[in-house]
């Protein structure tokens, strides 16, 4: 009941806001949007009045026109597809309409010029006292990535494995760490629970994806406490214009399982851009796949389909409402004899999925534009029917369900000098639920767990283009820890000269023995499940994480370069691992997860940016690590088996490359790849006869696509593609067969060689 009142009061006070603007004088701004180097009008490019809600396009011929515009100073912010963004400060004085002409630089000229999230507002990356990845559809379509976790790949840092043969469930590391220690956000809210973390990589539409923002460590108050290996933030579309585009791609994997994949969204927005609504959609149909003929997966069976929204509304210019929902159906399945029920298979992981989520997200500006207050409540609802099993195990099946909720305030205040330069404070309250329950009736087994966590947290930002500096705390209370938890966060940036930037940051963490996406996959291994419960005295994870490095860039007429080096150092204490300690009463293996000493990670990502000309882009990232515990620690419960210090599944080294060349404006051709080094991997016996450590080789998966885009009239386009991807066939060769087979046995490129071909159309 105290929840409502509450929320009953804070309702109110966002209704009374817009009374406490005072009256201001109306005027407007108009002008048109050129080419700095052409001279040539910019269509389409988006006038945004920073500190309000309000926008407009330029027409065909550039020109534009903003209405009803308070007197007094603002930053318009104006971008354009193939352009770096322009920020100039006006100031409009009452009754008297502001006429200005913009020129917009051509990217080729200013490439690094991307505005970065992690903070309280949108920065560009030169100024941004951390360092932020970004990925955008143009790296989608350029590397033939059709699902977030391919796409993943080609950010600095950034490694996606498959880590089942059977159900082919991914995870995401980032500088070099597990899963969960990173943290997957949907504009900027931490909504996925720890059910569709597990298959989410696969499950989130790319269509409904309008960026993709990395940030390596926990470096920000603002993101949450146990993010210390980094956050991936998607930024859903928003409807700017009238638009459709529908995707289809066929893919051949090893030249014979076929995966077709539909994809589609449409907008509309209204002539005042006051309202919209965008649609997407997903349709997916993949069949197995066996690499070695004995009739088990190593890519298993998938049936999907996604259906969604995302709209808003702009009561006023200094207002604004978001909407979106998702609708998720997924239906996976690996082991063999896909044309039987589960419970008849050999092996089988089957996964049925419902997953329904939804946000509403309410913005305010107020006193002079200076001050925002915004609130965000997201839910998330999943189902999962499953059977885990082998030997044509009738008992197991089981269901699991989740509930995710989160609500947040936060309030944000230019302030024109606090100490020693302007700064923005941001201050907010974070509540979040999550009920989970799974349980496998026919093995005995149920896992149980209801979090609630309350964080207070501030981060105050100084900037200028000489320096910038962040520093914020994060207050936290976890429903499983007795204590509360602090933990500061600090950034720094220093131009030294020219375009040469030092940053470094600082970052305390901890991590509560929850369950995690992981765990609710339940791998067969040598035909037994593999069960996992928690210590009795297991303690949280506390951490402490360092980075530093510097970035510079190069650029004329003719040249652009950008080239980063950063590093990275993560201390975790109490570290958890999982052990096998044995058989339950079923006769299914038993993990248990515990505390140990110590671990650390250290290591150096490079990143590098070169366009030589206007038509070709060379993108690059590699990153040298090592993660090592304190002491041996054993990960088999033979006793014969040596232990070891090493981080397992962790790579030491690993990289990516994408070049793509555009001749001819129709044309279009790209050659990428990404390179995994040597790793040190588990192997338990079943089909084989002892528990052995791997170390696996090296790998090199590269992907080549052909593209031409052509007119169909007016109004409409289309884009006809086709290529290979892994062309070299690298792939794992000593897959297990059989029924006793170790389906965590993998590593490697998620793919053999495949070939694909695909159609776009889409409205210009």
């Amino acid at each position: 009941m105290k929840s409502k009142y509450i929320l009953t009061i804070l309702l109110i006070f966002i209704c009374a806001l817009p009374l406490l603007a005072g009256p201001e004088h109306i005027t407007n701004i108009s002008g048109q949007v050129i080419n700095s180097q052409t001279k040539e009008p910019i269509a389409d490019a988006t006038l945004s009045i920073e500190g309000t809600q309000t926008q407009t396009l330029s027409d065909d011929n550039g020109y534009f026109l903003i209405k009803n515009i308070h007197s007094g100073k603002y930053i318009l912010q104006i971008q354009a597809l193939g352009y770096s963004i322009d920020r100039q400060e006006i100031n409009l004085a009452p009754y008297l309409t502001k006429m200005l002409v913009i020129e917009l630089n051509p990217e080729s000229y200013e490439l690094g010029e991307v505005a970065v999230t992690g903070y309280a507002s949108r920065l560009k990356r030169d100024v941004s006292p951390i360092i932020v990845s970004q990925l955008t559809p143009k790296t989608f379509e350029a590397t033939q990535s059709l699902t977030l976790g391919q796409g993943l790949n080609f950010s600095p840092g950034v490694r996606v494995e498959t880590t089942c043969q059977n159900c082919g469930s991914q995870e995401v590391r980032i500088n070099g760490l597990e899963g969960h220690y990173s943290e997957i956000l949907i504009n900027s809210q931490p909504v996925v629970g720890a059910l569709t973390k597990t298959y989410g990589l696969d499950q989130i539409p790319l269509n409904m994806v309008d960026e993709i923002n990395i940030i390596r460590g926990g470096n920000s108050a603002l993101y949450g406490s146990h993010a210390i290996g980094g956050v991936i933030d998607i930024i859903t579309k928003e409807p700017a214009d009238n638009y459709y585009e529908i995707k289809y791609n066929l893919s051949l994997i090893d030249g014979k399982s076929a995966d077709n994949m539909l994809l589609f969204n449409t907008s509309l927005v209204d002539k005042n851009k006051t309202s919209g609504i965008s649609v997407f959609g997903n349709m997916r149909s993949r069949n197995p796949w066996d690499a070695n003929d004995d009739g088990f997966s190593e890519i298993g069976k998938n049936r999907a389909s996604s259906l969604g929204f995302n709209s808003f509304i702009k009561p006023t210019n200094k207002s604004k409402i978001l909407a979106e929902y998702r609708y998720t159906s997924e239906e996976r399945r690996g082991g063999d004899s896909f044309n039987k029920p589960p419970h008849e298979a050999n092996i089988a992981e089957y996964s049925d999925f419902k997953i329904h989520s939804g946000s509403v997200d309410y913005s305010q500006f107020f006193y002079n534009n200076k001050h925002r207050l915004n609130v965000h409540i997201a839910l998330q609802d999943a189902n999962r029917d499953s059977y885990f099993g082998a030997g044509q195990e009738p008992n197991g099946y089981g269901k699991t369900t989740e509930f995710t909720f989160i609500g947040n305030a936060k309030y944000d205040m230019n302030i024109d000098n606090l100490l020693f330069m302007p700064a923005k404070l941001t201050t907010g309250y974070t509540q979040s639920h999550d009920l989970l329950r799974n349980e496998l009736a026919g093995y005995n087994y149920k896992q149980n767990q209801n979090i609630n966590i309350g964080t207070l947290y501030f981060q105050n930002e100084w900037q200028n283009e000489k320096l910038s500096i962040a520093l914020g705390a994060r207050l936290e209370k976890h429903s499983l820890i007795d204590n509360l938890n602090l933990m500061p966060r600090a950034n720094i940036r220093y131009k030294v000269f020219g375009d040469v930037n030092l940053r470094g940051g600082y970052t305390v963490g901890y991590r509560a023995p929850e369950i995690t996406g992981a765990d609710l996959d339940i791998a067969i291994q040598g035909g037994k499940a593999t069960l996992l419960n928690f210590a009795e005295d297991i303690k949280p994870e506390r951490s402490r994480s360092f980075s530093g490095g510097f970035d510079t860039k190069f650029y004329n007429e003719s040249f652009y370069s950008y080239f980063l080096v950063e590093g990275f150092f993560t201390r975790i204490d109490n570290a958890f691992i999982d052990r096998i300690v044995g058989e339950n009463e079923t006769g299914n293996t038993m993990v248990q997860r515990e505390n140990v000493n110590r671990a650390t990670i250290s290591g150096i990502n490079f990143e590098t940016s070169i366009q030589p000309t206007e038509w070709i882009q060379i993108d690059g990232g590699y990153t040298i690590q090592r993660g090592r515990y304190k002491s041996p620690e054993a990960w088999s419960d033979d006793e014969t088996v040596e232990a070891t210090k090493e981080m397992l599944r962790s790579p030491r080294q690993y990289g990516f490359i994408s070049v793509t060349a555009k001749p001819r404006s129709p044309f279009t051709a790209s050659v990428s790849g990404t390179y995994t080094g040597s790793m040190y991997v588990p192997h338990l016996a079943g089909y084989i006869e002892n528990d052995v450590l791997k170390k696996t080789p090296r790998f090199f998966d590269m992907t080549v696509k052909l593209a031409y885009s052509f007119k169909l009239n007016a109004y409409n386009k289309a884009e006809i593609s086709g290529g290979v991807q892994n062309i070299f066939n690298r792939m794992q060769q000593d897959f297990d067969k059989g029924i006793n087979r170790d389906a965590d046995y993998i590593y490697g490129p998620s793919l053999p060689r495949t070939y694909f071909i695909g159609l776009k159309l889409s409205s210009f």
